[in-house]
C-alpha cells in the first residue's frame, strides 16, 4: 500500500487474544496509516489500562478477551467510562455471533463491527470511516439494523410528522454534519440542534443517528419533503 488512507495522527489500540490476528491488525493498520502509533493489548485488564494512559483515537477489540465482561455492551461502557465518545470498533465472527449479541452492540453505539475474517481492503476502509466519521458499518450490518427498524416500526404510521425545521436538521444529519455545523448552517443554536434531533428519536422509536437516518429513507422523508436544507423555519 503507498498511501495513507487515515489523517495524522493519534494512538490505535488493538486487543485480540490470538496473537496472529492481533499481530496482523497491527501490520496492516501500521503500513497504511502514518502518523499513528499501533499498541496491542492480549487482555482485558492490558486494553483498560492502555486505554486509559494512551488516550487513543480509536480501539479496535475482541468481545472475548480474557476478563473482559460477559456482556458486550459492558465492554462500550467501560472503554468509553472517561471518554464517552472514544470510537470502538468490535471483531466479530458472522457465523458464530448471535443476532442478538450484535444488536446489542448496535443499540449501544458500537462504531463499527469488523468480521476477523476480513480482508486488508475491508479493515482499512472501515478504520477509516470511522476515523473521519465516528460509526461505519457494513453493508450486512446495515441489513441487520433495517431488519431490526422494520420489526420496531411495524404497525406505526408510515406518515411520520416532522416540522420542517427537524426535517433541515435530519438532511443535514443524513449528509454527516455535526451538531455544531448544523447550527452555523441553520443560524441557530447547538441545543436547539440536540433538541431536534432527540425529539425526532422519540418520534420514531430509534436510539441513534444511524437508525434515524434509514428510518427516513425507509418512509421517503427526503423525496417526499422537497425542502431546502437551509430554508428558514
Amino acid at each position: 500500500m503507498t498511501s495513507s488512507f487515515l489523517p495524522p495522527t493519534g494512538v490505535i489500540l488493538v486487543a485480540d487474544a490470538v496473537p496472529l490476528l492481533r499481530l496482523g491488525l497491527v501490520q496492516v493498520l501500521t503500513q497504511a496509516s502514518a502518523g499513528y502509533c499501533l499498541h496491542q493489548a492480549a487482555t482485558w485488564p492490558e486494553l483498560l489500562a492502555l486505554t486509559q494512559q494512551l488516550a487513543p483515537a480509536l480501539v479496535v477489540t475482541s468481545p472475548d478477551l480474557p476478563g473482559a465482561p460477559a456482556k458486550p455492551e459492558a465492554l462500550l461502557t467501560t472503554l468509553r467510562a472517561t471518554n464517552p465518545q472514544l470510537p470502538v470498533v468490535v471483531l466479530t465472527e458472522p457465523a458464530a455471533t448471535p443476532e442478538s449479541c450484535l444488536l446489542r452492540l448496535l443499540r449501544h453505539n458500537v462504531s463499527g463491527l469488523l468480521a476477523r475474517s476480513a480482508s486488508t481492503a475491508e479493515v482499512c476502509e472501515m478504520v477509516a470511516g470511522v476515523l473521519r466519521q465516528g460509526q461505519f458499518y457494513s453493508a450486512s450490518m446495515l441489513a441487520l439494523l433495517q431488519r431490526q427498524l422494520e420489526r420496531r416500526t411495524r404497525g406505526t404510521s408510515p406518515k411520520t410528522e416532522f416540522t420542517p425545521r427537524q426535517l433541515a436538521v435530519l438532511q443535514l444529519i443524513a449528509e454527516d454534519y455535526c451538531n455544531e455545523e448544523i447550527a452555523e448552517l441553520l443560524s441557530t443554536s447547538v441545543r436547539t440542534v440536540e433538541y431536534h434531533r432527540s425529539r425526532m428519536l422519540q418520534q420514531t422509536g430509534t436510539r441513534t443517528s444511524l437508525a434515524l437516518v434509514l428510518f427516513a429513507l425507509r418512509r421517503g422523508l427526503f423525496a417526499n419533503s422537497g425542502l431546502s436544507v437551509l430554508e428558514p423555519a
